[in-house]
């Protein structure tokens, strides 16, 4: 854990260029698809997990006027940054927080989101089960993540446009710490490990749309 903090403690101010070298600039696109996902509430509260540099809440907040978000996340220089990136709007606001322990009621929220950050829990089944304990009955947890069961030829493809993209905007220190975080295989998640986990749970109506080549997934339940 506290590698992974030294880690996004020294991308926080790069982390959005991060992400869009690492997805093409598909990385946005792929969040308003599950951001379209949490439609449907009145005055819904919405819990957006590991939320980072505030991308979905921010999408969410300017989305759902109506709507009450909290981002969290464990990395404060990450947090200061979305906070940043949030003034003016009044429906968001961040805490500090683990995600495998989360200081709040159970029952408290309409909706759940996560995305791209599944594979960083050090315990995911006690995280699902955190995220779920949260959740109202009824309520949604949408789930986006990048797909580990790609054919051996578009992961080929993916590392060599991943290590080219780096290079222009990120170089020494950080870049041989980026490219150590992606050989970790922490940006990719078990798609089929993942719905067993969350059948196991308890969690009804699951739901899995693959998108961009099924590179990356949203999976959406309800509690």
């Amino acid at each position: 854990m506290e590698g992974e903090q030294n880690f996004f403690t020294d991308v926080a101010k790069n982390y959005d260029k991060l992400s869009k070298s690492l997805t093409a600039g598909l990385d946005n696109i792929w969040r308003r698809r599950a951001v379209e996902m949490a439609a449907g509430y009145e005055k819904a509260s919405v819990l957006d997990i590991a939320t980072g540099t505030g991308n979905v809440a921010l999408l969410l907040a300017k989305k759902y006027k109506d709507y009450r978000i909290v981002g969290i996340d464990f990395n404060k220089e990450m947090l200061e940054i979305a906070r940043e990136k949030s003034k003016g709007l009044r429906n968001v606001r961040y805490v500090n927080g683990d995600v495998e322990s989360l200081k709040m009621k159970s029952n408290s929220f309409d909706v759940v989101m996560l995305a791209f950050a599944l594979g960083t829990f050090e315990d995911l089944p006690k995280a699902l089960s955190e995220m779920k304990r949260v959740l109202k009955p009824g309520g949604k947890l949408i789930l986006l993540d990048i797909n580990k069961s790609r054919s051996k030829l578009f992961n080929s493809f993916l590392n060599a446009y991943q290590m080219f993209s780096l290079t222009p905007t990120f170089s020494g220190e950080i870049r041989r710490e980026i490219n150590m975080f992606i050989h970790s295989k922490k940006l990719d998640i078990d798609k089929q490990m993942l719905l067993h986990l969350l059948e196991q749970s308890g969690l009804k109506e699951i739901k899995c749309r693959d998108m961009s080549f099924r590179t990356v997934f949203i999976i959406s339940c309800v509690k």
